[in-house]
């Protein structure tokens, strides 16, 4: 049973406008009525505040019917809530600063601060805070200013797809400053839908110098059609990505043939483990080396795991050979049996390994410094041409090949600009990195691994937080907004609420809600 506030220790405070006089006719102002009187719960404690209206008495007045307020009274706390603006700003600096749970920030509240706040409440002013914190940002002309002394904006754009099924959250953020311009979901991502971002971004009045993306034909339409003639750089890593993805996939097939047959080391692991012996702990050792080469997975597409764990093992192999030569041994044998993996799968690697140079030239090409984008441009195309001379028996080295042409001829306009635009990036990586620590920071809090739910419901707010902020700062900016523009942005939060409880009822009992919509129906007259 929900237990009722004590207000049994407020304190009476009374508010009146901070002017005396009338700004039409200097006219004393009157006090005309109570505009408005409650119980706020503050982190001083609880107060009864009443603020009085005053109105002008001169009946020759321009502005007789004006009601004035005072300004420290209407900044206290939003308009219809009873926590101060001060508790609002504590409960997101607990949650989102110092990532502490809906259950630790309520702890922390009522042991510091005396408050009688229950979870619900507390989870409540999150979304508040959220909210207010959406509606300070498009305000915020010094936020504007900072973009303007740079000379403009070079755009980075990408989506986060939480799951299929779901809304993308849409995130478009400065590279030379770092500060997310818009974060938005989507539930499609068609030209349409990114040219809609787009003019968000024209609507700042900010010039934008560039554009960083990946090849998504969606975004590129968008951004021709929106800002013609600036430099829309691809990112080079998810171009290299692409371009590698049938290598990348054969170097995986690899990886797992070799992981199959290694796996079967635990029989010599389990006998050398009974004896202590010098020869036992050789031969453990050499099995921990095994174990720590099949541990590396590698990070595609430049750092492929499926070779460099074939380097290892082939690495291992020779020096158990070596060993095994002068003083034979039945369990260095065995190692060596599971081993032989690797000279059966010796043609492979060497056909993955020669398709693998072609993307590491690829790479290399891109990646030079300090050169104009005419050389690069030259170099890659002299390196295409000598790919479409290439002969390959084989149809995967070939279709490996094609797809390098594919990717590339697509690609190619937006390959070159950041050669002579340095100020935008060569990659999306710095994006990506950010978008990460997103989802990292929900899994800080809560200790759970998924975090989808999380980026779809409140993504698109908390990609406006600044961590750089301390808590005093953030609640100087949260007074200064207005309730109509809180009220927006806190309609948009809890009308996505609506829509995924809709989703999970639906999951849970479409036969019930399919009944239901029978009965509707039946209950409408012809």
């Amino acid at each position: 049973m929900k237990r009722a506030k004590d207000y049994s220790g407020a304190k009476t405070v009374y508010f009146n406008p901070e002017i005396n006089l009338c700004p039409h006719c200097n006219a004393p102002l009157k006090r005309s009525h109570i505009a408005w009187q409650k119980n706020i719960f503050t982190l001083k404690g609880i107060f009864h505040v009443t603020s009085y209206a005053y109105r002008c008495p001169n009946k020759a007045c321009t502005q007789p019917q004006t009601v004035y307020r005072s300004m420290e009274s209407e900044m206290l706390n939003l308009k219809y809530y009873q926590f101060s603006l001060d508790v609002i700003a504590k409960v997101g600096h607990l949650r989102f600063n110092e990532h502490a749970t809906i259950r630790q920030t309520r702890r922390t509240l009522k042991k510091h601060f005396k408050l009688q706040i229950s979870r619900s409440e507390v989870d409540l002013l999150c979304q508040v805070y959220l909210a207010l914190i959406k509606a300070n940002r498009q305000h915020d002309t010094a936020f504007l200013e900072k973009l303007r002394n740079n000379g403009g904006i070079v755009l980075s754009i990408d989506g986060l797809q939480p799951e299929k099924g779901n809304e993308t959250l849409w995130i478009l953020r400065d590279v030379l400053t770092g500060e997310v311009l818009l974060a938005k979901n989507l539930s499609c991502a068609d030209t349409q839908s990114i040219v809609s971002l787009l003019k968000e971004i024209k609507a700042l009045n900010v010039p934008v110098k560039g554009v960083i993306s990946d090849g998504q034909k969606s975004i590129r339409l968008a951004v021709a059609q929106e800002f013609p003639g600036v430099p829309h750089q691809l990112c080079h890593f998810h171009f290299l990505r692409n371009i590698a993805k049938p290598v990348s996939d054969m170097d995986r097939a690899l990886k797992v043939d070799l992981k199959k047959k290694v796996r079967g080391i635990r029989t010599v692991e389990k006998k050398a483990t009974l004896r202590n012996d010098e020869k036992a702990k050789v031969i453990l050792n050499y099995c921990k080396a095994i174990r720590v080469a099949l541990s590396d997975d590698g990070v595609y597409p430049l750092k492929p795991g499926g070779l460099r764990l074939y380097r290892r093992l082939r690495k291992i192999q020779q020096s158990i050979q070596k060993n095994n030569k002068p003083k034979p041994d039945k369990d260095l044998e065995r190692l060596l049996k599971v081993l032989c993996i690797v000279d059966e799968l010796k043609t492979r690697y060497r056909r993955i390994s020669r398709l693998y140079k072609l993307i590491f030239e690829a790479s290399n090409i891109l990646g030079q410094r300090d050169v104009k984008a005419e050389k690069v441009q030259a170099d890659m195309q002299a390196y295409i041409d000598r790919l479409g001379n290439l002969r390959f028996r084989r149809i995967d080295e070939k279709a490996a090949v094609l797809n390098v042409l594919k990717f590339t001829a697509s690609h190619w306009e937006g390959l070159f600009f950041h050669y002579d635009h340095v100020e935008i990036p060569r990659t999306n990586n710095d994006l990506e990195v950010y978008n990460r620590s997103l989802k990292a920071a929900h899994r800080k809090t809560t200790g759970r691994a998924s975090c989808q739910g999380y980026i779809v419901r409140y993504g698109a707010y908390v990609a406006l937080l600044d961590s750089s902020l301390c808590q005093r700062e953030t609640l100087v900016g949260l007074r200064l907004v207005s309730y109509g523009a809180f009220r927006l942005c806190y309609g948009e939060i809890r009308s996505f609420r609506f829509r995924l409880s809709f989703k999970r009822s639906l999951s849970k009992d479409l036969e019930g809600f399919l009944r239901d919509q029978e009965r509707c129906w039946a209950k409408i007259t012809v």
